[in-house]
């Protein structure tokens, strides 16, 4: 039976002892007995508390540590960050036992239903769920922290979003697949629902965590299609006269913002819960307008993913956050089409929110509203250019300052006769490595203000699931690395299975480069000199390539090699 709602009504973090987890610290030279009983003073003998506090500081990977807790209760640990959940099988409890007890349900196989749980050795928890369920369950340990951000997003947003769809009666004609005819919408979802079709368009984006909705006219048809970065593009053919009609409704609802070449406009849909928020771009084309609708996530900032979950190297991340903490200049955030680098600018903003930092940006597209930090959306043609939009925010004398995109001709000119005296600008750039990027900077004259350039590439990440170790051949040992002949070093290949559709994959992550200049490393730029030389002005510690960064992700069982071999400044590197 499941426990009243009075019975759930104060929810607390579980607070557990586990006296073999600290004997394997010790066993493993991680931490000593006086760091321990510190630790243990500190969080009121709560383990669980310990051990979220030494995976934030870094003194072992969130992985090893969770190895060594599960070692402790003899359970399995699945990190709720890289796990795809299926929506429906979360839905088999309820969101306020779910919360209570610390437990969500992540996927299905045969009979049995796979539940994260903080406390999975505690049976009473496992009894109930299999009650609520009807069936065997497997329980397996995720940090509390993990869990509350889980329930967060698959309760709170996905639930919400599923259920509304589904009482919309034109979403019935996008699950069942197939053209969307306006006779076929009619018979399926009744004579009212083309009026419906533009919200059940975009509602199922949502539940499909698509990014992008594009509407694509042909001569005789036209195409939805859903975009994602990570997974192919899904489409579904539209009938001509109907992507007439929702072109018209959706102008409507944003507004028609100008008569320009480009118009852009706004629409939010309220869903109970949460208001999907969406940009609107209307492109020419020759066959009738090309429609892009961005999905924009309105939660609050501090859901978003920080720099330590995007699986920065902890040396990296220490030198970046000591570098765009205390520092003045131009920081160069690069990487080739596609990588995410909005993304990675967003954790970096958010460390530096929380310090203190007053901070403004300058945005192609706004992906995310972020509370406490002013956002300025660039709209050429309505006269707001990402040059005049800088020239405004330099005015306000924010602490620190991101440029989406700074490639414009131009936007580097401002740039370049900016003062930033005090103040850090952040600045995208498209640029495969550290040396392109450093060019670019040199041509658009900004080079005199660069302060470091951070370099982010996207690789295929390993299935946690299904992903096997291998034993890399002596030979092999040798050319990657300083070592014995008879040194053993374990990597990892994929190998494919139901939960990640048998590719061996699941989802991306990135490999970084980081270069911080110092005095030498300015003086060799502006001397024009070879990358090579800037780099050893630079110094080791103020350099990671990306090799070193590709070769410890394959080694973590992150990635492979085929994987970086994927990068050519990888392949090129000595």
């Amino acid at each position: 039976m499941e426990p009243t709602t009075a019975a759930l009504a104060v929810t607390q973090r579980p607070k557990i002892e586990n006296p073999k987890f600290f004997d394997l610290l010790q066993a493993n030279d991680i931490i000593d007995g006086d760091f321990i009983r510190d630790l243990l003073d500190e969080f009121d003998g709560n383990a669980l508390d310990v051990l979220a506090t030494l995976i934030q500081s870094g003194v072992g990977t969130k992985r090893q540590l969770c190895q060594l807790w599960c070692d402790s209760i003899g359970f399995a640990h699945v990190d709720l960050e890289k796990t795809l959940f299926q929506s429906h099988i979360v839905r088999k409890i309820p969101e306020r036992f779910a919360r209570h007890y610390y437990a969500i349900p992540v996927y299905q196989m045969g009979d049995t239903i796979t539940v994260a749980i903080a406390t999975p050795d505690n049976k009473e928890i496992t009894r109930a769920i299999e009650q609520i369920v009807g069936g065997p369950v497997s329980p397996v340990f995720a940090l509390p922290f993990d869990i509350e951000t889980a329930i967060e997003n698959e309760y709170q947003t996905h639930a919400a979003i599923h259920d509304f769809f589904n009482k919309i009666a034109a979403g019935k004609i996008l699950k069942a697949g197939g053209p969307v005819t306006a006779e076929r919408l009619a018979a399926i979802a009744g004579s009212e629902a083309i009026n419906q079709l533009h919200v059940a368009m975009v509602l199922y984006g949502a539940m499909e965590n698509v990014s992008e909705i594009h509407l694509i006219a042909g001569s005789e048809a036209a195409v939805i299609e859903y975009r994602s970065n990570e997974r192919p593009p899904q489409r579904i053919d539209l009938e001509k006269q109907l992507y007439n009609q929702l072109l018209g409704r959706l102008k409507t609802l944003a507004g028609d913002a100008a008569d320009s070449q480009v118009r852009y406009g706004r629409i939010v849909l309220p869903v109970p819960g949460k208001k999907v928020d969406v940009r609107l771009e209307c492109h020419p084309s020759e066959m009738g307008e090309t429609v892009v609708l961005i999905l924009t996530d309105k939660r609050p900032f501090k859901k978003l993913r920080g720099i330590k979950s995007l699986h920065v190297a902890h040396a990296i991340q220490q030198a970046l956050e000591s570098r765009c903490d205390s520092t003045e200049g131009l920081f160069l955030l690069a990487g080739p089409a596609q990588s995410e680098k909005t993304r990675l600018a967003y954790a970096i903003l958010s460390e530096l929110k929380g310090r203190g930092k007053k901070i403004a940006t300058i945005e192609e597209r706004i992906k995310f509203l972020l509370p406490g930090i002013d956002q300025y959306q660039v709209n050429a043609p309505a006269g707001f250019p990402a040059s005049n939009q800088l020239a405004s925010v330099l005015k306000l004398r924010p602490d620190v300052i991101y440029l989406q995109d700074s490639m414009a001709p131009e936007t580097a000119t401002q740039a370049a006769v900016a003062d930033l005296s005090g103040r850090l600008l952040i600045a995208g750039i498209q640029a495969a490595d550290a040396s392109t990027a450093i060019e670019t900077a040199v041509k658009q004259k900004t080079a005199k203000s660069l302060c470091g350039v951070l370099v982010q590439h996207l690789v295929a990440r390993l299935c946690e699931h299904c992903k096997q170790p291998y034993t890399l051949s002596p030979n092999y040992v040798q050319m990657l690395f300083t070592a014995e002949a008879n040194t053993e070093v374990t990597a990892w290949q994929a190998k494919g299975c139901p939960y990640c559709n048998h590719t061996g994959f699941s989802g991306r992550i990135g490999i970084h480069e980081l270069l911080l200049i110092n005095k030498a490393a300015g003086e060799r730029i502006n001397a024009r000199a070879s990358f090579e030389t800037i780099r050893d002005a630079a110094g080791p510690e103020n350099y990671y390539s990306l090799r070193y960064d590709g070769l410890k992700k394959v080694l973590r069982g992150l990635t492979t090699f085929d994987e970086i071999d994927r990068i050519p400044s990888i392949k090129a590197a000595p």
